[in-house]
């Protein structure tokens, strides 16, 4: 998939296609053709013998149309919404959902072209997440302006503002009476979404939390969970009892298709029944099943009606964290408040699963849907999970053990850890290697090809990789036993090869951006590893630091610890870059801290050469610890850099290896769009569940050369300059992608530049939620007419829903 628009009055310095960069030495008003290529893989080929090999990204929530079980949509992690016309086979974006950080997805059941979408915050500051309303089947989307808690009301002033919203439920009676479990009490519109009040189930003025999940049973009757446990409401929302002994936080939220009074949950890794939640007390909840494969990601509890057997009144509970599994649950007859646990205690009876990896599904669970169009006993059909969505292959009696698989083209919502490169002489011919979260490690020979050729050759985290003409090496998580990452090494496409020798002391990092690995030249590569406790997880030695090897496919590997004696403080190394000056001599430049994720107590040092007994210095910005830098490949003293403070920072760039800095304004202004995305937010989703806020820089790019630089917000866009700094120029679009035709790609991690000589052919840009891009450069046109490329955001605004 491509997506082409035309630029007018770029100032560029080289067409990216016929030109020479050395040609073009002098800026010049070029006109320039910006061309989006979606390179993702459409499938994994590891799937048939190891589904937790995927391609889809993870996927919370899903939903399916209640006439017609072809049409469903699926609400990603990191990358936005998606929609299937065809049962779960193709999926495709829907761009005019703007908010990417989603969480649920629901169809009102006597309007189907009517959709609600939950999200967590969009970077700006007039927030379009929260509640999204689509008349239209998804194709556009609307915030109603009542859609935010009146001020005062939040417990956490700052959840007003950076809004996020999470479980819908739609009134089975009543389809224009919707509920929604926001960051700040329950959303409740009456009207079908056009308009919303807010209440604080606990009653407390100004101590409104978080409400994950909600039920709607109908004539008035709700019951939710979050932050302050389970509460009950028998008249709309207008009054509430709460219960006792659920836990408080993140929950799911199910009931009993005979007995609304009988309530199951799971919070934490807990799994939990009520079964009298009409007590007037309030509802007493005690934990029963056990968990039989905890982790605590985001499970899940639904439930199924069922055929009578023997004469029994059942239902199942479907329950998922790592796997999915299934238990029969029993209705007393005559039904009544109180009794036993309907689904049991313990293992007994005992669960049926698990129902991902085993047959055919990747693990760590989003949810599962069934058939809309029968009664009882329906099939599960669609299932998500950290892999994306699966399809249920079995449709007949046997349909609930279910057998999955994954889709022909699955959503495209991969979450990236590393992207690397090795040039090929070729436009189609290029190595490219990227890691993602749990869904493993793809490489390709051919990245310029309009669909490249992917190959996913192991499953799950792959966290780092470096690349050469002659193969690739990569880390990957998790191993059962010794060390949980591993260091593979193989050739190109991911040809043969082996596990490689580990550097002698440390274990390398895990979960963290940016690579611990880089290539050198040729074979050479260096690497750091963190502190670890000798002999525990596999640590050969406990003290970490920046290692060096001058040929990486030696049998032994011979790595050298460079500068020991003064190294950085080692237990917190995070990410590695290196350059080499026209010598051929490297500079290493090593982060430490949280690399742009938690604090702004980021810290960068330098090392140079590859004698063992060499010296470290530590570079220092104008203000504010260092987020993401970037650094010439064929320059060490070119560097790229976004300066973090505690309510905010900027952009900064040095000519003489971190010695002095320069702001740059023109990028600030971009990477804030102008003052309406924050720069620094607090409140805004460092993990899909977790809400520290985030730094808006996410990417800081250099081409060998030091001309091109490529800079990323993770909500603002992707920015270019093209040179050396001086100017920058906005190319993707946040606000109107759907309209404008040119794609918002969020959260920017990587930047691999592929060049043919002296001539750029392609920039491939990885992300966290849209998986890979190739952006191409070439001919001549208008890219943003109205404006945005100039830097005119009121073009945005207008557009806005």
């Amino acid at each position: 998939m491509s997506r082409t628009t035309s630029t007018n009055g770029l100032i560029a310095k080289w067409l990216l296609v016929g030109l020479s960069i050395a040609v073009l030495s002098a800026p010049q008003a070029l006109g320039q053709l910006v061309t989006f290529h979606d390179v993702n893989p459409d499938f994994s080929d590891t799937d048939p013998n190891d589904p937790d090999g995927a391609s889809g990204g993870r996927v919370n929530k899903i939903a399916v149309e209640p006439d017609n079980d072809q049409v469903m949509y699926a609400a990603s992690e990191w990358g936005g919404l998606f929609k299937t016309l065809d049962g779960g086979l193709t999926w495709f974006r829907l761009d005019g959902h703007i908010p990417v950080v989603t969480w649920d997805v629901a169809i009102d059941p006597s309007a189907p072209q009517r959709i609600y979408a939950t999200s967590q915050f969009d970077g700006k500051n007039t927030s379009l997440s929260g509640i999204n309303v689509s008349l239209d089947s998804g194709a556009t989307w609307a915030k109603p302006a009542t859609a935010t808690p009146p001020e005062g009301f939040c417990q956490v002033a700052d959840d007003r503002t950076q809004p996020k919203a999470f479980g819908i439920a739609i009134d089975p009676v009543d389809n224009d009476k919707v509920y929604v479990g926001t960051g700040c009490g329950l959303a409740i519109s009456e009207d079908a979404g056009v308009t919303w009040s807010f209440v604080d189930p606990t009653d407390n003025p100004g101590t409104a939390t978080r409400i994950w999940d909600v039920i709607a049973h109908g004539d008035g009757l709700l019951d939710v969970c979050g932050d302050d446990g389970h509460l009950r409401s028998t008249d709309g929302g207008a009054t509430w009892i709460g219960g006792s002994g659920l836990a408080s936080g993140r929950c799911s939220l199910a009931v009993s298709p005979d007995e609304p009074y009988v309530l199951l949950a799971v919070s934490g890794t807990t799994i939990y029944e009520t079964t009298d939640a009409s007590a007037p007390g309030g509802a007493s909840w005690s934990p029963t099943r056990t968990n039989p494969s905890p982790q605590g990601r985001i499970p899940f509890v639904a439930t199924n009606q069922r055929s009578d057997v023997g004469g029994e009144n059942v239902f199942d509970l479907w329950f998922g964290d790592v796997s999915l599994f299934r238990v029969s649950c029993t209705t007393p007859d005559p039904p009544a408040p109180g009794g036993s646990p309907r689904c049991g205690v313990g293992n007994s009876p005992e669960w049926a699963g698990g129902f991902t990896r085993a047959v055919g599904g990747h693990d760590d669970m989003g949810f599962i849907l069934f058939d809309p169009t029968v009664a009882d006993d329906k099939c599960p059909i669609l299932m998500s999970s950290d892999g994306g969505v699966y399809y249920n292959t079995d449709r007949g009696e046997d349909c609930q053990n279910p057998n999955w698989e994954q889709p022909d083209v699955t959503p495209h919502a991969l979450w990236m850890w590393t992207l690397s490169g090795a040039d090929q002489a070729g436009l189609e011919a290029e190595d490219l290697y990227f890691g993602n979260q749990d869904n493993g490690v793809f490489g390709t020979i051919n990245a310029g090809a309009e669909s490249p050729d992917w190959s996913n050759d192991i499953c799950c985290d792959g966290f780092d990789s470096g690349a050469d003409p002659e193969g690739v090496v990569y880390t990957v998580c998790c191993f059962g036993g010794g060390r949980a990452t591993r260091a593979f090494r193989k050739g190109p496409g991911f040809v043969g090869g082996s596990e490689i020798d580990y550097p002698p002391t440390g274990l390398f990092p895990g979960f963290v951006f940016p690579d611990s690995i880089v290539n050198v030249e040729g074979r050479a590569y260096a690497a750091i590893t963190r502190d670890c406790t000798q002999g525990s997880g596999g640590c050969p030695g406990s003290d970490g630091g920046l290692y060096y090897t001058s040929d990486l496919d030696a049998n032994p590997v011979v790595w050298t610890e460079l500068g020991n004696n003064t190294e950085p403080p080692s237990q917190s190394l995070c990410g590695l870059k290196v350059s080499r000056d026209s010598q051929g001599t490297p500079t290493f430049y090593v982060q430490v801290g949280t690399c742009n994720t938690s604090n702004a107590n980021g810290r960068l040092f330098r090392y140079t050469g590859i004698n063992a007994l060499g010296f470290w210095t530590e570079l220092f910005l104008p203000e504010g610890g260092f987020g993401v830098i970037g650094v010439d490949p064929e320059n060490p003293d070119l560097l790229l850099a976004s300066g973090q403070t505690a309510n905010g920072g900027g952009m900064y760039m040095s000519t003489d290896a971190g010695v002095s800095w320069t702001s740059l304004p023109q990028l600030d202004d971009l990477m804030t769009a102008g003052g309406t995305i924050a720069y620094r937010n607090t409140r805004g989703a460092s993990s899909s569940t977790s809400f520290g806020g985030y730094w808006q820089p996410s990417l800081a790019a250099i081409a060998p050369g030091g001309a091109l630089m490529v800079a990323g917000g993770k909500d603002s866009g992707i920015f270019l300059s093209v040179d050396s700094g001086t100017t920058w120029e906005l190319i993707s679009d946040p606000f109107t992608p759907d309209t404008s035709g040119v794609p918002h790609l969020p959260r920017p991690w990587y930047a691999y530049f592929d060049t043919e000589g002296e001539t750029l052919v392609g920039i491939y840009i990885g992300t966290r939620g849209r998986g890979v891009w190739r952006i191409e450069l070439e001919g001549a046109g208008g890219i943003f007419a109205d404006g945005f490329e100039s830097g005119d955001f009121s073009a945005w605004s207008n557009a806005q829903p």
